[in-house]
């Protein structure tokens, strides 16, 4: 008797050492997957840190990422397939150490990096397939290196300031005959969905539409071409927004379109921000301030780390002083012509803060919220796609009029 009552206390003493360990086993909980123009991201969410490494067994073809303990209840067909590079993926639980599998339609590099919880998410394992015949690379630090990542000062374009604010921007734009270049950023977009109104409608989605509605407008226009930073539900950090926008389109403005959101639900109206030129804790209000830090914690739901971005360094003083007065007037243009639709403005002047997406030199940059989002009047307005196109020209005609009135040398502005 005492012999068989050891053996049962034997298998009860095992069996809960293998309850423990698989109740401390971090459970995969969710997938999700993006596919940009140069990379496919995939982001695995779970109820609890997990380590991880890519195995050294991995080909061109197919990438193993181990993860020691993982465990999901996620069934095949819930896993992602025929996603950008990415052929099949799945969990193979039966040799000791489970391993992610990932095969892909052409080779790949993978950058793996994990993720603490923010906001709605919980613990993310990120997977970017970076292409290898891609000659565009997103670099993404994981958080542990976070701090010690400094950031290379660019290289500014040479630009011959006016001594003061006149008629024209020679000294901003090159004049070559050519049309304005207008590069127009939707905000937010992939992993990182922006503001949620309560009746579900993503900031990111909304922002593309304007966007999309925006750039065909002005592209039906003479003498002015309107490019997008995004075309699609990828995510795109701040920097290489900016940088898209200047060395990609070589744009002569730049505008980041967004729909904002507030704890208070009755707030509404549109507002159009610069920067500001005192860096990132200055602004010209508290409202600005606080959608600056918001916005610029929109990296962290992407998967990208902030790293240095002192204005000082960044903006060369006299170079972004330059421009941000035309940003200022191109600012009120836009709000003169929003107004009428909108009905009241949040606020009536152009606000300034530390924006990161507008911290780019030798563009005319703004940032646009359309409305509150997290109003359930102004969401259902923002979310119809009429009211979208009307807003769209409304913010089209604001640009068009600064063309016209300060235009450049040789452009189809100055001529006409």
């Amino acid at each position: 008797m005492k012999q068989a009552l050891g053996w049962g206390r034997w298998l009860f003493v095992s069996a809960f050492c293998l309850w423990s360990v698989s109740a401390l086993a971090a459970q995969i909980v969710g997938v999700r997957s993006w596919s940009g123009e140069d990379s496919t991201r995939l982001v695995l969410e779970l109820d609890k840190a997990t380590e991880f490494r890519v195995s050294e067994d991995s080909t061109p073809g197919r990438i193993i990422i181990l993860l020691p303990g993982a465990n999901t209840t996620i069934e095949g067909p819930r896993w992602p397939a025929q996603v950008g590079a990415l052929e099949a993926m799945r969990l193979d639980t039966s040799s000791r150490t489970p391993r992610l599998i990932l095969d892909l339609k052409q080779e790949a590099e993978a950058k793996v990096f994990a993720l603490s919880p923010s906001a709605q998410y919980q613990h993310r394992l990120v997977i970017d397939l970076m292409p290898r015949n891609t000659n565009t690379v997103i670099e993404v630090v994981p958080p542990a290196k976070a701090k010690a990542a400094v950031r290379a000062e660019p290289k500014l374009p040479e630009v011959k300031l006016p001594e003061k604010p006149s008629r024209g921007l020679s000294g901003l734009f090159k004049s070559s005959g050519r049309k304005i270049v207008v590069s127009i950023d939707p905000g937010h977009g992939g992993e990182d969905p922006g503001a949620i109104g309560s009746m579900g409608t993503h900031e990111k989605r909304v922002t593309l539409a304007i966007s999309r509605e925006l750039a065909n407008y002005l592209n039906d226009q003479d003498g002015i071409k309107a490019e997008l930073t995004r075309d699609g539900d990828f995510f795109i950090p701040l920097q290489q927004r900016r940088k898209i926008g200047r060395e990609e389109h070589r744009a002569d403005i730049f505008v980041s379109i967004h729909a904002d959101s507030a704890p208070n639900r009755k707030a509404h109206g549109a507002s159009v921000f610069a920067l500001s030129l005192k860096g990132a804790n200055s602004a010209t209000s508290r409202f600005a301030q606080q959608l600056a830090e918001q916005e610029n914690k929109s990296d962290l739901s992407g998967g990208a780390v902030a790293v240095s971005d002192d204005i000082s360094g960044v903006l060369a003083g006299m170079l972004i002083e330059g421009t941000l007065k035309h940003s200022l007037e191109m600012g009120r243009m836009i709000l003169g012509e929003m107004q009428p639709l909108v009905g009241k403005l949040h606020s009536p002047r152009v606000e300034q803060a530390g924006f990161a997406v507008l911290k780019e030199p030798g563009m005319v940059s703004l940032l646009v919220e359309t409305g509150f989002i997290s109003n359930p009047d102004e969401e259902q307005r923002l979310a119809d796609s009429d009211y979208q196109r009307e807003l769209a020209v409304k913010i089209g005609n604001g640009i068009l009029n600064f063309c016209r009135q300060y235009p450049v040398p040789g452009t189809y502005f100055d001529q006409n």
